[in-house]
């Protein structure tokens, strides 16, 4: 069966450049770094042996800040490897970890992953949340490289895509070392889709977030922007969720709201949505004071998310209102803020679950009642204290899972 993909990812070469130039039309930096992706003269400037850490983009790149801090600190000998797969998650990366070799991981075709690893031979390789590359990992595995799946995510939606082709996928996922689960629901489906390694839970590392120096210059600067209003912070939005929402806010509310789509190609679009419905906006990129009329700020800026999320008074989570799952309100409750989320949170079962248990989080049913809920929290400032206050002890109780992991990364050094 890997046989049979290996040769549909070669009759797939031809479109790729097709691909990243037109990806490129919106965002420039996917016409950089091609040879990265495709393994072309490739070089290792490191003399020591290599941790190799793999992460998608923004979200799990973040989710390393402590993992990286811990094996810099316990492990000098080694130099670490990052690899992403967008643009906005090899940014996050240059910009949190200046000590690491930054890199494309190369695409999953046999040459391209040959390539990489001849040039990196890696003493383990650590791959964040669940990024299943049949190629990547045949290849690893055959050179007795460890892999370790860390922070890893199973959604009940999910498993059940994989119990549908787990014939094909079973020897892919038995060539991983061990999993380490971000919570007891992954580890169950990791469990019922018959993986025979290592399987434990070892929690979730993105509540080990940390500020660095740059996030704390961001934060001040947007405080010094906003002058002392109340801004309500829409994280992460999907296509369609902006006009569902903004159709469904109280304009009245003396606050101002920021909206940071989830794909930034979609900056336009958004402006274009906003401008339609003669709303006053000023984008993030060109702001240096917000005017008395700004209804809203669009969020045109990467890797600031922490800093948004330090200066609003409440987070509201994209993906939830247009059924594409949510995102994670992990970092908006490490800020110490409530997080109001929508029906669709299936991707991040676990955390919403007990977010709300631990009444830091507030799941709306629908849109409908989003203004309701924002206007609750904003006048009642007892209640939203009291919320604030929960977000911290839900946070601190479930830190130490980046530690864990890398007792386990050690023992494979």
């Amino acid at each position: 069966m890997r046989k049979l993909y290996s040769f549909l990812t070669y009759c797939a070469i031809p479109f790729i450049p097709l691909y990243l130039t037109k990806r490129g039309k919106k965002n420039p930096d996917y016409n950089s770094n091609w040879n990265e992706r495709f393994g072309i003269r490739l070089t290792n400037t490191s003399q020591k042996p290599i941790i190799w850490l793999h992460s998608v983009s923004v979200g799990e790149t973040r989710a390393m800040i402590k993992m990286v801090e811990l094996l810099e600190k316990k492990h000098p000998e080694y130099q670490i490897l990052i690899t992403t797969m967008t643009p906005t998650g090899r940014e996050t990366a240059k910009q949190l970890y200046p000590n690491v070799i930054i890199h494309y991981v190369p695409y999953d075709i046999p040459f391209c992953v040959n390539s990489f690893l001849n040039t990196f031979s890696p003493t383990v390789c650590v791959i964040m949340e669940t990024e299943i590359w049949p190629n990547l990992i045949y290849f690893t595995h055959s050179r007795s490289i460890p892999i370790i799946l860390a922070n890893a995510r199973l959604s009940d939606k999910s498993y059940r895509g994989y119990k549908r082709f787990s014939w094909a996928l079973n020897p892919i996922l038995n060539s991983i070392t061990a999993i380490l689960c971000q919570d007891g629901n992954t580890k169950l489906n990791f469990d019922k889709l018959n993986y025979l390694g290592k399987l434990s839970n070892t929690g979730n590392t993105k509540f080990d977030l940390e500020l660095n120096a740059d996030t704390f210059v961001k934060i001040g600067l947007f405080k010094r922007v906003i002058d002392h209003r109340k801004i309500i912070v829409f994280a992460s939005t999907r296509e369609g969720e902006e006009e569902l929402i903004i159709s469904n806010l109280d304009l009245s509310l003396d606050v101002v709201y920021l909206i940071i789509p989830r794909h930034p190609e979609r900056f336009e679009q958004i402006a274009q949505l906003l401008e339609n419905l003669n709303i006053r906006y000023q984008r993030r990129s060109n702001i240096r004071k917000l005017d008395s009329d700004t209804k809203v700020v669009i969020g045109d800026s990467m890797g600031e998310m922490l800093a948004y999320y330090a200066v609003s008074h409440l987070a509201i989570i994209g993906g939830s209102f247009g059924g594409f799952g949510g995102q994670s309100p992990i970092e908006a409750l490490f800020m110490g803020i409530p997080v109001i989320f929508g029906p669709s949170m299936y991707n991040f079962r676990t955390v919403a679950k007990t977010a709300i248990e631990n009444n830091c989080a507030i799941q709306v049913s629908d849109v409908s009642k989003l203004a309701e809920t924002i206007n609750n929290l904003v006048n009642h400032e007892h209640e939203y204290n009291h919320i604030r206050n929960n977000c911290v002890e839900y946070i601190n109780k479930n830190k130490g899972a980046s530690e864990r992991v890398v007792k386990v990364i050690a023992k494979y050094l």
